[in-house]
């Protein structure tokens, strides 16, 4: 929640912006302005900034993309691990996320690179991460970034402090490395296995694949938690997941589970291997971790996107984002069960009674890009969403066609720097660039 204090800095951050962002940009004046809005310091002041620019910048949309497509000034780094200090914002000056960075011997500044944000277990560091992966970072010329826990640290709380915690960590280490945007793999032991999973669910297109190990997806009927409710969100991901058979039976059931329902919709590469001999422990050798790293690669660009959606503010799917839903779409909710019913259920019971109901409460959006300017959406409890559109996306001058549940709309479109810079100055994605904003119905 916004604080009376942001409300009034947020202001004040753009006003001292201003002077480098007002006047006409080109050239290396444009690459500072851009990466002035990346850096304001939270999503509302580089809302802001991206609107000043967008009003005041003689630089063409054609400009503006060349710039972004070249984002990035990038220093050559030592090799090997050393630790830095990142700043989670917050009430008085934040809190440290105590990070350890792994640059392998091959990196080059020049060449966007793929990472690996790897994420340790209750009451660990993140430097008990980079020994496991470090031969691997040297073999694909990975950058590694293992944070540590800036809060508790007492395991995985299921809350969103933790999850804007890493997104932190992630947009400094982008910022401070060049990035492959479609190489960024995901990783975490125990109570980062938990929190690998919720990330991804969440947070679906960010990852080019996923590696959580003894740790799995929420499903908690006493507190009505359940994120397995997203399953159709990673259909496309690429995972490894490692998982002692002798673990906790309560977490192996959620492992299943999302499992057997991700292989309903014939997901793509993903696999469950549960290990006997171990309980909350793996062997990390079952998997070739180079040459899995390697194959996978997020598509920027898909024809079809689906999205599972209870809060409207995890609604974003590459192209497509869920803005508003309607009833009985919720994330939060308690069962109203008789409790001598609940009791007779036992703990399987329940699990498959809450997920049933999670299902009926959880909001579904599936597009389709039937051609150029052409889409075709299906949703349940969806009430309002966007799609992003790059140029060539739709033709200039003629009118976006989207057919929502059977209705048809058309839309008249024309590239704008405000979508541009709005979609850049959060996620300064070089490889996909929406200039085009259509807001369904």
């Amino acid at each position: 929640m916004e604080s009376p204090v942001s409300r009034l800095l947020t202001p004040l951050i753009v006003l001292l912006l201003l002077p480098t962002l007002a006047a006409p940009a080109l050239g290396d004046g444009l690459d500072r302005s851009l990466e002035a809005i990346v850096d304001a310091p939270d999503a509302d002041a580089r809302r802001a900034a991206a609107d000043a620019f967008a009003a005041s910048t003689d630089a063409s949309v054609e400009d503006l993309l060349a710039a972004m497509r070249a984002f990035g000034r990038f220093q050559a780094e030592d090799a090997g691990a050393h630790v830095e200090e990142v700043v989670i914002p917050g009430p008085g000056g934040g809190r440290i996320a105590r990070t350890v960075v792994y640059v392998p011997p091959t990196y080059d500044p020049a060449t966007p690179a793929p990472l690996l944000l790897a994420l340790h277990g209750a009451g660990g560091r993140g430097a008990e991460v980079v020994p496991t992966w470090r031969a691997v970072a040297d073999a694909l010329g990975m950058v590694l970034v293992a944070p540590t826990e800036a809060g508790a640290n007492e395991g995985y709380s299921f809350s969103r402090e933790e999850r804007d915690d890493v997104f932190v960590v992630l947009r400094w280490a982008r910022r401070r490395f060049n990035v492959d945007e479609n190489r960024i793999h995901l990783t975490g032991v125990s109570r980062g296995g938990h929190l690998t999973w919720d990330l991804a669910l969440r947070h679906p297109t960010t990852w080019a694949s996923i590696a959580p190990m003894i740790g799995g997806p929420r499903l908690h009927p006493a507190e009505g938690q359940n994120n397995v409710r997203y399953a159709e969100n990673v259909a496309h991901l690429s995972i490894r997941d490692l998982q002692g058979r002798e673990d906790d039976a309560r977490l192996v059931f959620n492992l299943a589970l999302i499992f057997q329902r991700r292989n309903a919709l014939h997901a793509r590469d993903a696999k469950l291997l549960l290990q006997s001999g171990y309980g909350h422990g793996f062997d990390f050798a079952a998997v070739d971790w180079k040459a899995f790293l390697a194959s996978a690669v997020r598509d920027p660009h898909p024809k079809r996107v689906v999205r599972a959606v209870a809060n409207e503010d995890e609604g974003r799917s590459l192209w497509v984002e869920v803005l508003e839903t309607k009833s009985p779409v919720k994330e939060v909710f308690k069962l109203q069960v008789p409790q001598s019913k609940w009791a007779a259920l036992g703990d399987a019971g329940q699990r498959r009674l809450l997920q049933a109901e999670a299902d009926r409460r959880t909001g579904r959006l599936e597009v389709h890009r039937r051609g150029v300017g052409r889409f075709e959406a299906r949703g349940k409890g969806i009430k309002r969403f966007r799609l992003l559109l790059p140029d060539d996306a739709f033709e200039p001058g003629e009118r976006v066609e989207v057919v929502f549940n059977g209705r048809r709309k058309r839309k008249k479109v024309s590239p704008s720097k405000q979508t541009l810079l709005r979609e850049f100055a959060e996620r300064f994605d070089r490889t996909f660039l929406p200039v085009v904003e259509v807001v369904i119905p």
